[in-house]
């Protein structure tokens, strides 16, 4: 179930369908017309394979703990980094080797909790976590594909194409009778569907065309690694509203999970500091 109280399935549907339908208006109103169909196809290629990464993870969460999947997720910066610099030349000083590590440290810190189990009752390395492998590298390939092409499309083209494939794939897998008819119900509850068409709408829309800009003007893998730092943020306003208002904030935390989720925000925060001054 997702955060909102809606079916995967629904849930997914929703995700493409939206930024599929932002992309569709965007599209009708200033279609790219002088641009090679290539770099068109690639661009729609960077939600398919974000569509791909994200239906590996989902389909993970079913079955192991979020602490145990997230943090494998968060080392496609780190793909990122070793093929920019095989594909592109892009490298790195010492300094910014080192921001990049505190980044993706952090953000795996974050997503940790002590103690915890997959839902098997098992630990430690399982072979089915080489397909969360394949999906950080699935990400990190969409990324070397935007900067590939940031200088033959706009930023605001990039991400509606981007949007298009995510429809693609979303729906091709999870259109469904009854998933249709899930988000059909949910999009009629007029307290409940504004924040969905908010946060899983209009935000990642808006947050996809500041990273594909940030892609065009920067080292990707500079970029990468802070994007990647979305655990801190969900932690932050977790632990914020486990104080201010306990009885929506589901999620407890113990003194050590503080204590770690603390030490990874530090080093988010020395990451963006050396990012910025280097």
């Amino acid at each position: 179930m997702s955060g909102f109280g809606l079916g995967l399935p629904s849930f997914n549907l929703f995700v493409g369908g939206s930024q599929g339908l932002f992309g569709v208006v965007v599209l009708l109103f200033n279609f790219p017309v002088t641009v090679e169909f290539e770099i068109i196809a690639k661009a729609w290629s960077i939600g398919v394979l974000q569509a791909f990464t994200l239906i590996f993870m989902f389909w993970m969460l079913k079955r192991e703990d979020p602490s145990r999947v997230i943090p494998a997720m968060q080392t496609s910066p780190i793909y990122v980094a070793l093929l920019a610099w095989m594909i592109f030349g892009e490298s790195l000083s010492t300094l910014q080797w080192i921001a990049v590590l505190l980044a993706v440290g952090g953000s795996i810190m974050a997503s940790v909790r002590i103690g915890s189990l997959s839902p098997n009752g098992k630990v430690g390395f399982q072979p089915i976590f080489l397909l969360l492998a394949v999906g950080a590298l699935l990400m990190a390939s969409s990324q070397l594909i935007t900067k590939s092409i940031v200088d033959d499309l706009s930023t605001l083209h990039i991400v509606s194409l981007r949007g298009i494939g995510l429809f693609t794939i979303m729906w091709a897998v999870f259109a469904r009778p009854t998933a249709l008819r899930g988000l059909g119900s949910f999009l009629k509850q007029p307290k409940r569907a504004p924040w969905l068409i908010i946060a899983e709408g209009i935000m990642p829309f808006n947050g996809h065309l500041l990273i594909t800009y940030a892609i065009g003007k920067g080292p990707i893998a500079l970029v990468s690694s802070l994007g990647g730092a979305r655990p801190i943020f969900v932690f932050s306003m977790s632990a914020l509203g486990a104080w201010l208002a306990p009885s929506l904030i589901y999620e407890k935390f113990t003194r050590p999970d503080m204590a770690l989720k603390l030490v990874s925000a530090s080093m988010v925060v020395a990451a963006v500091v050396i990012i910025s001054l280097s």
